[in-house]
């Protein structure tokens, strides 16, 4: 890591991270409660943005005798060491124990030299680019696991200026920082209420709010959906009748009388005695009535199915709400699509997820003209319901009442039954039209807003690493060339330590007078390693 050392500003100088560490304290991997009882300790979960939050992972020790040994005090810098890349490397400072012994698990608690370098400073420090990829550096050399041990900090270089300038640094990179995570928290409150606009139009939508004026407007130019889903049934078993018919002739056979149309399965009608009043013109119906037929994806293995191209194969993962997601899409063989015709899909085919996010919708899309699905609820050909209305219900209003007809134990799911019986609002098909347009618009333009707000929290990111490397760079805040150079303080540092050291050594006495002085074997350079360690 040696060549990706920068040339620091006079008065500074690199050091080995070791070389600013008193004592190295580590907390114990022992069994953990999550009731309050016993000793508070931290864990990787209590650590986020270079801050310690005691409400993020709330864990607790019991039967610990060793608590002196790696009690954490205030100052002492906190550096996970074990766990996943993502979480290693980060760090806090300990401020307050409020009372209560805290310990670290799984972390390492340093205690610096605060003569040499602050706390804050080293914080920061851990935070950059730089210091990443020196903690990356240590982990890939790991086999077993990702982590670091205490003599690898041996292998982090830090850059250290005069500790007057530690303090101006570390107070610019706070007044900044403060800054910045008050723009950031106004971008979160911003993204939070798009989200809640999103579910207000959604609902606004399904129960004819949005439409209001245009629907009084229109008034007795409006088919009402009680006629067109009488219209559909009456259809559909007309349908049914002449395939029967078909059937028997194919067969030579003539019915008698017309017993045989008893066999009609008619679709569950909706209970609407626990539901809402509807605007005029709309009716309440079930999916069993306004589609083709509910069926379900793939629920058999799929242990060597997936090929490298083939037929589009969606999970639960591509439904999001309103929309498909390609992101990760598997593919299946034509042969083995043909052989899963059940769980085909189309385009306009409504799907809704019915494991793990329960209930979440889209409508598969033109772009889809041949694909097939697992662990996905279908709602083929929906003729009375426009598709992209009954996703803006589903993944509204609806989730509720999904969630509250989910079935299982081990796997929570939500069945073919429960969604052919779940009761649907169906507006006039012109209205529907009308729903989908202006919801279209609106969430349109929220998604805009909602990518404008992460570019700028990306954005705010990469400025906070902006202002890091300009601190430890030297660029931050100016040099005083008043103050004493770092380099100095540590040799100063370094011959307090060797004298207080040498000062602790007995003394040994002989009475027996030496002929003549023996020749130390010990080198100069010797001698001054020795006093490294």
């Amino acid at each position: 890591m040696g060549e990706d050392l920068y040339e620091l500003p006079q008065g500074w100088v690199w050091v080995n991270f070791s070389t600013v560490i008193n004592k190295v304290k580590r907390g114990p991997s022992l069994k953990c409660n999550q009731e309050g009882l016993g000793i508070r300790y931290i864990t990787s979960g209590n650590l986020a943005n270079g801050q310690l939050n005691l409400n993020l992972d709330q864990k607790y020790l019991q039967g610990f005798d060793q608590i002196e040994k790696c009690k954490l005090k205030p100052g002492d810098l906190i550096l996970n060491c074990v766990n996943s890349i993502e979480q290693i490397g980060k760090s806090a400072v300990f401020k307050t124990c409020h009372g209560e012994a805290i310990v670290g698990f799984n972390n390492y608690a340093l205690e610096l030299k605060n003569e040499a370098i602050l706390s804050e400073f080293a914080n920061y420090f851990c935070q950059t680019i730089i210091a990443k990829k020196q903690i990356y550096f240590l982990i890939k050399r790991a086999v077993n696991q990702v982590s670091f041990a205490t003599r690898e900090l041996d292998f982090i270089s830090i850059p250290i200026p005069p500790i007057a300038e530690q303090n101006r640094i570390v107070s610019k990179i706070e007044e900044l920082f403060t800054q910045l995570d008050a723009g950031v928290e106004l971008l979160k409150k911003v993204k939070a209420k798009l989200k809640r606009y999103r579910q207000a139009v959604l609902k606004a939508a399904v129960e004819g709010n949005l439409t209001k004026e245009w629907r009084e407007a229109n008034q007795g130019e409006l088919e009402p959906a009680s006629v067109l889903l009488e219209r559909i049934l009456k259809q559909r078993r007309e349908k049914w009748e002449a395939e029967q018919l078909a059937k028997m002739k194919a067969q030579g056979k003539t019915p008698k009388d017309d017993s045989w149309k008893l066999k009609y399965k008619e679709p569950v009608r909706p209970d609407i005695s626990d539901l809402p009043e509807l605007p005029d013109g709309w009716c309440w119906g079930t999916f069993d009535q306004v589609c083709e037929r509910v069926t379900v994806g793939h629920v058999g293995s799929m242990k060597d199915e997936y090929i490298e191209n083939g037929i589009p194969f969606l999970r639960s993962q591509n439904v999001r709400e309103n929309r498909y997601n390609s992101e990760g899409i598997k593919f299946i063989s034509p042969n083995f699509h043909t052989q899963l015709r059940k769980s085909s899909l189309e385009p306009g085919d409504l799907v809704v997820v019915r494991s793990g996010s329960v209930g979440v919708s889209c409508v598969i899309p033109e772009t889809l003209k041949e694909a097939n699905c697992s662990d996905l609820v279908i709602v083929k050909q929906p003729k009375a319901i426009n598709p992209y209305f009954a996703a803006f219900y589903m993944n509204s209003v609806a989730r509720s009442r999904v969630n509250a007809q989910q079935v299982g134990v081990a796997l929570i799911h939500f069945n073919t039954q429960s969604m052919a019986a779940m009761p649907v609002p169906i507006p006039p098909i012109i209205e529907q039209l009308k729903i989908v347009e202006a919801v279209e618009l609106l969430l349109s333009v929220i998604d805009q807003l909602e990518k404008t707000i992460d570019v700028n929290l990306k954005r705010a990111e990469r400025l906070r690493q902006t202002i890091l490397k300009q601190a430890f760079e030297g660029k931050l805040v100016p040099q005083d060339p008043n103050d004493e150079p770092a380099e100095k303080l540590l040799e100063r540092i370094k011959a307090e330590k060797a004298n207080r050291e040498a000062d602790k050594k007995p003394k040994r006495q002989s009475t027996i007078k030496s002929k003549q002085p023996r020749k130390s074997k010990t080198t100069a350079t010797q001698l001054e390693l020795k006093l490294d360690d």
